[in-house]
């Protein structure tokens, strides 16, 4: 694009600027501000519209330099300092010095046109913040490239010089802070014509993006999740050709009425593409999450804000505003080349969505976990005690594992088969095991932790607080209990078969040492555990998510060849049981692999990092207790391994619970309750009923008896005649009774004729 005639600057020979004198004599100025005003001399009397592109581009980036230094801008002499930013002040003065010489403005707009003439915007209008069809992990793997191996400039491209003429979030603060009036009048100055390079950049970027929408937006996996409908409805294929009527419209120099029913036409495509996307997203939410698919539609979104500001450019309803709506579209690009730098950044809205997703099917699970009755506690009891009973056995194997000196890493792998079967066992047997529960009684609780500003006492969570646990203490003492009896049971059992213990003395020794509180690293591991129950239930919620993302319980059921196998019924059974139990899966057959191959791992790296789990711990010492006898049990050794069990129970359930809650809570995106608030409730409850966070919930009172007659309450609490002194007769009375009563249902109310 070709700068007009009637402003191409005059030969350099021919220029000729005012002294320097002559500028800081219009100026009330100190010896700092003198300085400020002998540089803009400086950089003014340098500007060569016919110098090369690097040296233009250069001057340019000295300009913006010295526009957003810091410090006090002088006044004009006689004239009060106008209330203004620091931004603004400078960019006043620049237009009072450059607007009184015609030859600082001829080259000042010669530099800038012939610069916008020679370079492409295209890229700076359409790929900041936005993705040119990649997916997650291709932009991911981009932006680190970018970050490892620095990019080479293109002297063609504009997106460059402006990242360097308005560097960071120091650039966009500066550009935020500039008075629309002097933005205008910067425009003015520089002309109409040296901002036509602009105006066809915009229309080429408007096809480009208006392309990019109508592919995303037609994609299999967003089609899949939508209505059946034709597709010449979708809002994804009218988009780009409303896009394209708009811009032959303003390029034909079409009248208004028909430029406002084109611009009009684009915002309704662009409210169906953004109400699209809402369903998707909708779907994805109650049925299954894809972060790749929720990052190409949040992509998308940003797609249509840019599209929507530069059709706004490209056919403004009021061009005086052009230049303070092309200013807020620049900041809005340099926050977008800000945000795109960060590979972080990338995976936040999907992994808030899927989490989100996680959270809220383990609390599903996890409200199965509390108990409100006395009927639910005694159930949860007897599932505990069942869990416990299960995993004596597998105590008694992660002994045997444990000191058959096996190779590293075949130790780890039949420790996390011995976990992962029993776990699998408790699950389908219907057993409960405590330290699975924290993490989903967790995620149940975070859905009342967004406290209404009436309960400021805060009932219902701390009795919701109580339920859980009162829940949690059953399972544990179920757990426990079962799995000393049991242990001693068949300590004692092997003990009279085989003629000597499970254990050796020096191993059980070892078992009584290694629980120790205090001289050994029993809280760390037990923490760490915490962590590691957190991570199996965040597994099994992904996993859950993924089966129904992907539809294989679907599939299962209709695939031919398990149909023929297992039969039609068969394999139907197979894909709910899938579907019911994928959560349970993931998060049995993952902790297992946790708790058995991480310590295996860690001492392949020369990490001493062992686990703690309360209930396995207890049975590895009741098999130790069996060994050493019952004279050893009230010496203080085993005494201390006992306190270490405690230790560990509350390490792993606290640490557990603590991470699930939170997580939870930030994928809910809900406003978390202060803890010390939360705390002086539970401890106001606690005063008041102690009982209800420990003992098992008292049975409801039972229910008077119903009344035979609908009347015979109201009846007893007052005579049925009234004497003559209460105003009003027996008939008015029953009268105004049946007018203020609606008559059951199923049939008509007496009348006064049956009374």
């Amino acid at each position: 694009m070709h700068i007009s005639s009637t402003h191409v600057p005059k030969p350099e020979s021919v220029l000729t600027s005012p002294p320097v004198e002559e500028l800081l004599a219009h100026y009330s100025s100190s010896l700092e501000t003198n300085q400020r005003l002998r540089e803009l001399h400086a950089l003014l009397t340098s500007a060569r519209p016919q110098a090369p592109l690097t040296t233009r581009m250069a001057w340019m980036e000295e300009l913006a330099g010295w526009l957003q230094a810091p410090g006090a801008t002088p006044p004009r002499r006689g004239r009060l300092a106008p209330v203004e930013s620091a931004g603004s002040a400078r960019l006043r003065l620049l237009l009072e010095v450059i607007g009184e010489s015609f030859e600082w403005s001829e080259a000042v707009r010669g530099v800038v046109a012939s610069v916008l003439s020679e370079t492409s915007m295209l890229r700076l209008l359409t790929e900041p913040g936005l993705s040119a069809g990649r997916g997650l992990m291709e932009d991911a793997l981009t932006r680190l490239g970018q970050r490892l191996v620095p990019v080479a400039p293109d002297e063609r491209d504009l997106a460059p010089l402006v990242w360097n003429l308005l560097p960071g979030e120091k650039g966009q603060a500066w550009l935020d802070e500039l008075s629309a009036e002097h933005v205008e009048a910067l425009c003015s100055l520089l002309g109409a014509e040296s901002f036509a390079p602009l105006k066809a950049a915009v229309e080429d970027a408007v096809v480009i993006l208006a392309a990019r929408v109508s592919a995303r937006g037609l994609a299999s996996d967003v089609l899949a999740r939508l209505a059946p409908a034709p597709l010449e409805q979708s809002p994804f294929v009218h988009l780009p050709r409303a896009c394209e009527a708009l811009r032959m419209a303003v390029r034909a120099g079409a009248e208004a009425p028909t430029v406002e029913a084109r611009r009009r036409a684009c915002a309704e495509a662009i409210a169906g593409c953004r109400a699209t996307a809402r369903q998707v997203l909708c779907h994805m939410d109650e049925h299954a999450v894809c972060i790749d698919l929720v990052y190409r539609l949040e992509q998308l979104g940003h797609t249509l804000d840019r599209l929507e500001s530069l059709l706004w450019l490209l056919a403004p309803e009021d061009p005086r505003s052009l230049p303070r709506a092309a200013t807020r579209l620049l900041s809005s690009l340099l926050q977008a080349h800000t945000r795109e730098r960060g590979v972080v950044e990338l995976f936040r809205s999907g992994v808030r969505s899927i989490a989100r997703r996680i959270f809220e099917h383990t609390g599903k699970v996890g409200r199965h976990y509390i108990t409100t009755t006395q009927d639910e506690y005694h159930r949860m009891v007897s599932a505990a005690a069942g869990g416990g009973l299960l995993t004596a056995g597998t105590a008694a194997l992660k002994l045997t594992i444990t000191f058959a000196a096996l190779p590293l890493f075949f130790e780890g792998l039949a420790a996390a088969t011995n976990y992962a079967v029993c776990f699998l066992l408790i699950q389908l047997l219907g057993f409960a095991l405590a330290t699975k529960q924290p993490s989903m009684t967790a995620a149940a609780l975070a859905a009342s932790m967004d406290v209404k500003a009436g309960d400021k006492e805060m009932h219902s969570l701390v009795e919701q607080l109580a339920c859980i646990t009162r829940s949690q203490l059953a399972a544990v003492f179920g757990n426990l209990g079962a799995v000393v009896a049991t242990v001693t049971l068949v300590g004692w059992v092997l003990q009279a078969f085989r003629g000597r213990p499970l254990l050796e003395v020096h191993e059980a020794e070892y078992v009584v040492h290694s629980l120790h509180p205090f001289k050994s690293a029993t809280v760390l591991f037990a923490a760490f555990t915490g962590v590691l129950l957190w991570c199996s239930s965040v597994f099994g919620g992904w996993l859950e998510n993924w089966v129904h993302y992907r539809r294989l319980p679907e599939a299962l059921a209709r695939h031919q060849g398990l149909r023929a196998w297992l039969g039609e019924a068969r394999a139907q059974w197979l894909s709910k049981a899938i579907a019911h139990h994928a959560c349970g899966l993931g998060a049995n057959v993952s902790l297992g692999l946790l708790l058995g191959m991480t310590p295996a791992v860690c001492r392949f790296f020369g990490l001493p990092l062992d686990v703690r789990h309360v209930t396995l711990s207890a049975g590895t010492l009741a098999f130790a207790g069996v060994s050493l006898g019952a004279e050893r049990l009230v010496e203080p050794a085993f005494l201390w391994a006992v306190a270490g069990i405690l230790v560990v129970a509350v390490c792993n359930l606290t640490v557990s619970f603590s991470l699930g809650l939170s997580a939870a809570v930030h994928a809910r995106g809900l406003a978390p309750v202060g803890f010390l608030r939360l705390a002086c409730a539970v401890l106001t409850g606690g005063i008041r009923s102690l009982s209800d966070f420990i003992l098992p919930p008292r049975p409801p009172l039972l229910p008077a008896q119903r009344p035979s007659s609908r009347y015979s309450v109201r009846s007893a609490e007052r005579p049925r005649t009234l004497s003559v002194k209460h105003g009003v007769s027996e008939g008015h009375e029953l009268t105004a009774l049946l007018a203020r009563e609606p008559a059951p249902p199923g049939g008509s109310g007496p009348t006064v004729a049956d009374h």
